[in-house]
C-alpha cells in the first residue's frame, strides 16, 4: 500500500498549479481593467457573481493541486 508519487507526477500537478492560479491572475487583471465590456444591466449582478465565482475555482483548484504536488503519500 506504500505507493510513492513519482516525481513526473508531482511535477504534473505542480505545473497545473501553477497554470490554475495564472489564469485566475489574468480572470482578476481583465475584470478589473474592463475588459469584458459593459454587460446588459440585467446581466449585470449575476456576471460579476459568475466571473467571480470562476475566479474563486481557479485560484482554490490551483492552491489544491499544489498542495496535491507537495503531499507525500505514505
Amino acid at each position: 500500500m506504500g505507493s510513492e508519487r513519482s516525481a513526473a507526477g508531482r511535477a504534473a500537478w505542480g505545473v497545473g498549479g501553477v497554470a490554475l492560479i495564472v489564469l485566475g491572475g489574468v480572470l482578476i487583471w481583465i475584470i478589473q481593467t474592463g475588459g469584458f465590456g459593459q454587460l446588459p444591466e440585467d446581466l449585470g449582478p449575476m456576471g460579476s457573481l459568475v466571473v467571480r465565482s470562476v475566479t474563486f475555482v481557479f485560484i482554490g483548484g490551483g492552491a489544491w493541486c499544489l498542495v496535491r504536488a507537495g503531499k507525500q503519500r505514505a
